[in-house]
């Protein structure tokens, strides 16, 4: 079939419950004060002198915190590229202006999220008036309000603000636009605007309603894009019903698409290429030209010694064609796909490091064990990434049991259990000691109500001491809703609650602190929004009462006496050596 490199179709129901952090502009007051001082050439701030005399401490600390805001930009840039999350990185920059021209941009504004039409006119403005600031943007998404009485007066304002930017030639570094609204831009001249003024724009996103652009629109006009997305409305089922094959806008479509950048897959070849993953697109579109000979992606599978990693659906291929593959042309190291496709890649099990179903496995007696015969062939397995829907709570005990039997020397594992309540976190902590070399892990389970984040982190921790992180996340049985959903069905609130912990070891490598991030996330009836609440605190995973750990001596001598499972090994440890010891001594004395 004939695709471009990033073609999808996306049929969106419902945004109403999506939330999305936005970054405000953000404002440096604290540093206008200083304007006024006096500096001198090494970036020293003289203050006025008074009644009161600052301390050498403070004076130190003022000449560092000076000397550091005037480190070179690259510096600041790999300092700043440590940060976890951004609201640290967004006080980073707020501490100076150097910072915040320094880190800012490239950091900041990389990605943009406009949520309202306010925002657009403001942000976007700012950015108009900062172009070493717009510079930087290299994702704009643009979602305007989708309140029913104010949708063309939001999109009117929000398409206008794009237009005026694009226009300015600020965004010479836009690579990714996304329009996500219940219909489309109201304004044509925001893409005329955006195919003019923006070079390096080659990816582009928009959503579409009731009204579909006519066959003039300065949409259809954009050559030698590299990704095109669009999002059907729920408008656009209500007002399309009828074949609209014949319509000149759809032509006008599909010529951009398979006219101007549209590239043959299959005929392609790329003597250096590592890694492919495809979407929910067909490959085999043509049935009768299958039937000669081998499949033509089979073809360029066998054209690409090279491939290493490989991503499929189950719309790409059927897997009896996978079984016409020269056992020697593919020797893959990462796999996503069906669990068919993948029994008909045996060639490459030996070779295989990194598995992803992309599709929940039922959890049948049948499919269980099928699954897990596959497993024990991927002798080299170490990450694995796999989605159960249980049909009964008793099925999670025969899950782990195959995978700890299957798969031994598992360093990464994602795994998820739903549709039905699965492990007791306090056991499932205890059973998961058995992956020795288990050092990632992320948990997806059904909501239940046995122990808190803060209790099974803990447990988990301390029950799995070779684990440096892992995840844990809650969702409802029912999670996520059918599509699509009744705009007058009152369903309850869908909650998805999530915690990642991060173990700091002590100097022995064992636990002694544990950095949770809860998030919540509730999506409200009837799509009214949602709600996200985030909590950070730090655990002590140390027993009761204990001090700061000692080295050297007295710090084994601490360990020797400590009531827990390194202290039992430790106490093992000397007494073997001891009997060591003795039998050495009774045979030197004869």
């Amino acid at each position: 079939m004939s695709l471009p490199q990033d073609f999808q179709v996306v049929s969106r129901v419902d945004t109403r419950a999506t939330s999305q952090s936005v970054l405000e502009p953000p404002k440096c007051e604290h540093t206008d004060s200083l304007r006024s001082r006096k500096r001198d050439p090494d970036g020293s701030i003289h203050l006025p002198t008074g009644p009161f005399n600052l301390s050498f401490f403070s004076t130190a600390m003022s000449t560092t915190r000076a000397s550091f805001s005037a480190a070179p930009a690259d510096l600041l840039l790999e300092i700043s590229s440590h940060l976890e999350y951004r609201l640290d990185l967004l006080n980073l920059c707020l501490t100076s202006k150097n910072f915040f021209s320094s880190i800012a941009g490239p950091t900041l504004y990389r990605c943009v999220v406009l949520l309202t039409a306010s925002q657009c006119t403001s942000t976007l403005g700012m950015l108009k008036r900062r172009k070493d600031i717009a510079r930087h943007v290299r994702e704009l998404i643009v979602r305007p309000s989708r309140s029913s009485d104010q949708t063309v007066l939001d999109s009117r304002a929000a398409s206008v603000a794009v237009a005026e930017i694009a226009a300015s030639k600020c965004l010479d570094a836009l690579r990714k636009f996304t329009w996500w609204d219940d219909e489309i831009a109201f304004h044509e001249e925001m893409w005329f605007a955006l195919r003019m003024c923006c070079p390096r724009l080659k990816y582009l996103s928009t959503s579409m309603g009731a009204y579909f652009p006519p066959p003039t629109s300065q949409l259809f006009n954009f050559t030698d894009l590299l990704g095109f997305s669009i999002f059907l409305a729920p408008g656009f089922y209500e007002h399309n019903t009828d074949d609209e094959r014949e319509r000149p806008g759809t032509k006008k479509l599909w010529d951009m698409l398979f006219k101007r950048y549209v590239r043959h897959l299959v005929d392609g070849r790329w003597p250096h290429l590592h890694k492919l993953a495809l979407g929910d697109v067909s490959i085999n579109w043509d049935p009768v030209a299958t039937t000669a000979g081998k499949c033509p992606f089979i073809t360029f599978l066998e054209a690409h010694p090279e491939l290493q990693t490989l991503g499929l659906s189950r719309h790409n291929i059927d897997p009896a064609h996978l079984n016409s593959l020269d056992p020697d042309a593919l020797k893959l190291t990462s796999f996503s796909g069906t669990l068919a496709q993948l029994q008909a890649l045996s060639h490459s099990y030996s070779s295989l490091k990194s598995l992803t179903f992309r599709d929940p496995v039922w959890s049948r007696d049948v499919t269980t064990m099928t699954v897990s015969s596959v497993l024990q062939q991927l002798t080299a397995l170490t990450e694995l990434n796999i989605s159960f829907m249980l049909h009964s709570p008793y099925d999670s005990s025969s899950i782990l049991r195959a995978l700890r039997a299957s798969c031994p020397n598992l360093q990464h594992l994602h795994l998820s259990c739903i549709r039905k309540t699965s492990f007791q976190l306090e056991s499932l902590a205890k059973d998961l000691s058995s992956f020795r070399r288990l050092r990632i892990l992320s948990l997806t389970l059904v909501s239940t109500s046995d122990l808190s984040f803060a209790s099974a982190g803990t447990r988990i921790a301390l029950a799995n001491p070779r684990l440096t992180s892992f995840t844990l996340a809650f969702v409802p049985p029912s999670y996520p809703h059918p599509l699509p959903r009744r705009p007058l069905y009152p369903f309850p609130r869908m909650k998805k609650a999530s915690a990642s912990y991060t173990i700091v070891p002590d100097a022995h490598g064992l636990p002694e602190a544990l950095r949770v991030r809860e998030c919540e996330t509730t999506v409200w009836p009837w799509g009214f929004g949602a709600t996200r609440r985030v909590r950070r605190y730090t655990l002590d995973l140390r027993p009761s009462g204990a001090v700061e750990k000692s080295t050297g001596a007295s710090g084994v001598l601490g360990i020797l006496l400590e009531n827990s499972a390194a202290g039992e090994e430790m106490r093992m440890f000397v007494f073997s050596a001891l009997l060591v010891c003795f039998a050495g001594m009774f045979v030197v004395k004869g």
